[in-house]
């Protein structure tokens, strides 16, 4: 073990560890009543000039807001495949999550250029458990990779609720972020991620689009008090069908007026003027009140 200069750590690998703002609040305590306990896992980076930070993620930017100029590390090893794959075979006693390893085992597959069998067997674990985690990323998303990885969006969330429903149903990527991005951030449970997910994927069209509106409280609330997703999905096609039979009425009977009004259809008294001018106006006025709801609801 020795001491490394924090602005000397390369922070390469921060974005495939998992971020636990909680967590990472507890351990600031820590540190600051007992300094850093355990030292941070690195690999020496090229040309021996600093240190590549594989593990302590949380500690060095504790140490940072800290103030702290210098931290304990040890390397995994002399070069930076085999510091790799030393961390993942150390994994095995750490909490590092399935989501982390993929990260990792998806470096040493595509950036440094190891197969199947080679990580395998250097890992000391089978094919199948290396190509289980080169699904997962594949299966990942930038846009979903980043909303996990940052914590905005819940990890169990992804495994348990997002990636079966995707997984099964072929679902296009372009929908799965679009829904990714609304609810990440949002301060929401894992069972009410679960339960957009199922009015989002499985629920009608109207219930997709209020989701993509950001009505995700409002949503919850008419998803858990409809009895199902059928029943809140007729309940929105209803009052759609409703809202657009009345429009269309309003617009015949427009035109019929129109029709009335012609030159040919005969003059007009003042008395008939200054009625029909009246409610032209009160038309004219509900009009306008209408495009301003719909614009705040787009």
């Amino acid at each position: 073990m020795s001491e490394a200069e924090v602005q000397r750590i390369c922070t390469r690998y921060e974005s495939f560890r998992l971020r636990d703002p909680g967590r990472e609040k507890r351990l600031l305590q820590s540190i600051l009543e007992q300094g850093i306990r355990e030292p941070l896992q690195c690999t020496p980076a090229e040309g021996a000039q600093g240190h590549i930070l594989l593990d302590g993620f949380k500690r060095l930017r504790c140490s940072r807001k800290l103030g702290l100029h210098v931290v304990p590390v040890v390397l995994l090893g002399e070069e930076e495949v085999g510091c790799i794959l030393e961390f993942l075979r150390l994994s095995a006693h750490k909490s590092l999550s399935a989501l982390e390893q993929a990260r990792f085992v998806d470096e040493l597959h595509e950036r440094h250029g190891l197969g199947v069998a080679d990580i395998a067997q250097r890992l000391e674990r089978s094919r199948a458990w290396v190509r289980v985690r080169l699904d997962m990323m594949a299966e990942m998303s930038p846009v979903v990779r980043q909303e996990v990885f940052a914590g905005r969006f819940p990890v169990r969330s992804y495994l348990y609720t997002l990636r079966p429903v995707t997984r099964v149903r072929g679902i296009p990527t372009t929908r799965i972020e679009a829904f990714v991005r609304r609810v990440s951030g949002q301060g929401l449970s894992t069972r009410d991620i679960h339960t957009l997910a199922e009015g989002y994927f499985r629920g009608a069209e109207p219930v997709r689009r209020q989701i993509e509106e950001g009505q995700l409280v409002w949503t919850l609330r008419r998803l858990r008090a409809s009895g199902g997703l059928d029943a809140l999905g007729q309940d929105f096609r209803e009052a759609q069908h409703s809202v657009i039979r009345d429009l269309e009425r309003a617009r015949a009977c427009l035109h019929r007026v129109q029709g009335a009004l012609r030159p040919e259809g005969g003059g007009a008294c003042g008395t008939f003027h200054a009625r029909v001018m009246a409610l032209v106006q009160a038309l004219r006025r509900a009009v306008d009140d209408l495009q301003a709801r719909l614009k705040e609801g787009s």
